[in-house]
């Protein structure tokens, strides 16, 4: 089988490419970098920029399955040009992959897995949000999300299976929250937000990586929560860290007002409350390494 992956230097995309690669099925990368446009024995290389709808159309010589996983980091400062950024890089990205499938009549792909985000879900600690939620948040996060979900729909038309991957908080030592968090705490400058009482709905990096190709292999179609089973509070997250790293948190809370006077809409990645589902994801056969935070959290930091 050979696969096609977007956003291959991030921290999904490098675990996902190191699982094709060492059950030795074939695969092409599309680059934003004129720089890394050099093949090897492993990879192809092909130069894109959704920005300037740019792609080289031999990508898709021969691809069964396309991974699409590009996208602005989220994880920034909210601005105005920032959050254009983040919206556009997502939809100029699909719709390129779209207009490359739609004109070259000859292509294999038989599936399209594009990621996608749990923060489409509102901030509601009374739901358990599973992928028949007919709720989308009313924010810059759920709004983004949702108009990239519909934007795969179109790929539809071409008689590919479509999988839209809701990925919750992902654990990782090499990006993402875990790392600065778990730093403050072993300096003792850890702290929750609030109360709080707010939940993450996280996973591990191994599991989001597998559990993808897992979808995949199975010829998977339609939305995915990828969230480990059990979601944790903030606070517990903050203390689970600190009991594993042997150190206390002495400072108080900050009150949910001042983070958000300080990060304004930004906020929301910071003090949302979600419990997400992984049922149906498990109802498929799927079986998580780390389906509790203490064991993700032993793997990662020690």
């Amino acid at each position: 089988m050979r696969f096609l992956v977007t956003g291959a230097t991030g921290l999904i995309g490098r675990k996902v490419i190191d699982i094709i690669l060492n059950r030795g099925d074939e695969l092409n990368v599309l680059s934003t970098n004129k720089n890394n446009i050099n093949n090897s024995s492993d990879v192809n290389f092909y130069y894109w920029n959704p920005e300037l709808g740019i792609i080289d159309e031999n990508c898709i010589s021969d691809v069964d399955v396309i991974i699409n996983l590009a996208g602005s980091p989220i994880a920034q400062l909210w601005t105005q040009n920032a959050k254009k950024s983040i919206l556009e890089s997502r939809l100029k990205s699909v719709k390129l992959l779209h207009k490359l499938l739609f004109n070259d009549k000859r292509n294999k792909v038989k599936q399209f897995a594009c990621a996608s985000a749990i923060g489409i879900y509102p901030s509601d600690v009374n739901i358990e949000f599973d992928e028949n939620t007919n709720h989308i948040s009313n924010s810059f996060l759920g709004n983004t999300v949702n108009k990239w979900e519909k934007s795969c729909d179109v790929i539809k038309s071409n008689n590919i299976k479509v999988l839209k991957l809701r990925i919750g908080l992902v654990l990782s030592m090499e990006g993402g929250l875990l790392k600065p968090v778990a730093l403050s705490i072993k300096y003792f400058l850890g702290v929750w937000f609030g109360k709080g009482n707010n939940y993450y709905s996280w996973i591990h990096i191994d599991d989001v990586a597998k559990s993808i190709i897992y979808l995949i292999d199975n010829k998977k179609e339609g939305i995915y929560n990828l969230v480990a089973p059990n979601p944790v509070t903030s606070k517990n997250f903050a203390l689970e860290i600190s009991s594993i790293l042997k150190t206390k948190i002495i400072l108080p809370s900050i009150p949910k007002k001042i983070v958000k006077f300080l990060t304004g809409k930004m906020s929301e990645l910071l003090i949302f409350n979600q419990k997400v589902s992984s049922k149906k994801l498990v109802n498929e056969g799927f079986v998580f390494c780390h389906k509790e935070l203490k064991s993700a959290l032993e793997n990662l930091l020690k």
